[in-house]
């Protein structure tokens, strides 16, 4: 059986690819890392091959939160880190972003709080993409369409040796 978090079954739809990632992590019962709280609370919204696009829905909840009740920096970074990397699902074929890489750099810029309990929107897009560097952007923004968070996020594809 492929583990969706390291290597991607192009049997599967583009849909059932982003799902079967997001199930890697929330459900491994030997994995309870830090980004898997808040995936347990992201829902899955539409991708587009096309526009190399991905959105998620999600509720700002009290464990991602700093002492003043607005998201930590830190989850807002690795929710980025996990959710804007999904937008290679998009152009993933064998051979090329067959995994979703490692990441090189990422750059949040917070444009405003985001208190608890705030439902948002990330979208992610995939601005370009060779064969070992990726550069994806993604933004948070609350339903009435407000940026709250920006994101740049640059990706190293990993490619296994073949012995």
């Amino acid at each position: 059986m492929v583990d969706a978090y390291r290597e991607t079954d192009f049997n599967l739809s583009l849909e059932e690819r982003v799902q079967a990632y997001l199930t890697s992590i929330i459900s491994d019962a030997a994995y309870e890392g830090f980004d898997s709280g808040p995936l347990r609370h992201t829902e899955f919204i539409a991708v587009s091959a096309e526009e190399q696009t991905i959105q998620f829905k999600f509720r700002v909840l009290e464990f991602m939160c700093n002492k003043d009740g607005n998201l930590h920096g830190g989850a807002a970074s690795t929710i980025f880190d996990n959710l804007s990397s999904t937008a290679l699902f998009t152009i993933g074929r064998p051979g090329f972003w067959d995994n979703l890489g490692v990441t090189r750099s990422l750059s949040v810029v917070f444009h405003r709080p985001l208190p608890m309990n705030i439902s948002v929107i990330l979208t992610s897009s995939v601005v370009s993409a060779g064969r070992r560097l990726a550069d994806i952007q993604a933004v948070i923004k609350t339903l009435d369409g407000k940026v709250c968070a920006t994101c740049r996020h640059e990706k190293v594809r990993v490619v296994t040796p073949k012995l």
